[in-house]
């Protein structure tokens, strides 16, 4: 049944549609989240772009654990038209959980009838594309739309829910605890994408505290100077992002390190140089 719902669906395959579907594939892709959680970050609302990764890199995490838990293997059969090669097994599909992760937290963060509208139709192209791109069953991306459904409803909680305490602000306590909780998450990584997660985690929040202790920076009134500094700064991440694919080895540890330094990177050193060093 699976199976012929997929060559349904690439029964209407054309070069305009292949377009199409790899353009919302690459909407839960990671380098589309790390220009878009920058991009919310330093043009239009830093407290919404920290919550988000922290929210995304949870669910990802979720997932790729999950994946190991049920080891289910990716669409293959003679007939099968695969347009895309990704990593990992197949359930659940981490691009179909990423997108309702994403778009249901921001619909609930600002929620209009319109975002939560906007929200259902991003996830069922994402989730179709994936279908249609030959690297999932239904079941993958229905159960990670679902889950990255519950995932987005369940943080929105309980963010909503830590913000109504008043809880003091303890600059040593709150980064020994980011180590901590960091360090968790590594020694259960069981592969290198969870250790990718892990590293962007600690990463975002090590970087939060520190933001928040030395430089607390408010955004800039003036638009172009938010996208000039948008500019400027994804031009530093990019280099930086290739440049450690380069120095640092393909391992656990080293995967862990990558994502540990860029997000860190993007969350302080970003702001530390346009509100500190070069004001």
């Amino acid at each position: 049944m699976s199976e012929e719902f997929i060559l349904f669906l690439q029964h209407f395959s054309n070069p305009i549609l292949d377009l199409l579907f790899l353009f919302f594939s690459f909407l839960g892709s990671e380098l589309f989240y790390l220009f878009f959680l920058t991009f919310v970050y330093l043009c239009l609302n830093k407290k919404i772009a920290i919550q988000l990764g922290i929210v995304i890199f949870f669910s990802m995490y979720i997932n790729f654990s999950l994946k190991e838990v049920f080891n289910l293997p990716r669409p293959e059969f003679p007939e099968l038209r695969v347009l895309e090669h990704p990593e990992g097994k197949s359930f659940p599909s981490g691009h179909a959980q990423s997108i309702a992760t994403v778009s249901f937290f921001l619909a609930c963060s600002y929620p209009k009838n319109i975002y939560f509208f906007l929200a259902i139709i991003l996830s069922i192209m994402v989730s179709i594309s994936r279908i249609y791109l030959g690297v999932h069953y239904p079941r993958d991306v229905i159960g990670g739309a679902i889950l990255g459904f519950v995932i987005a409803l369940l943080f929105r909680y309980l963010f909503h829910r830590l913000g109504s305490f008043k809880l003091k602000f303890i600059p040593g306590g709150a980064f020994f605890l980011s180590l901590l909780g960091g360090g968790v998450l590594y020694y259960f990584s069981s592969d290198p994408l969870s250790a990718r997660v892990a590293g962007s985690l600690i990463g975002i929040l090590c970087g939060t505290i520190l933001e928040k202790s030395i430089i607390n920076f408010v955004l800039p009134s003036s638009l172009k100077t938010r996208f000039v500094n948008y500019g400027i700064g994804m031009i530093m991440v990019i280099a930086l992002y290739l440049g450690m694919k380069v120095i640092f080895p393909i391992s656990i540890w080293g995967y862990f390190l990558r994502y540990f330094i860029l997000n860190f990177w993007i969350v302080f050193m970003t702001p530390l140089i346009f509100y500190k060093v070069l004001k």
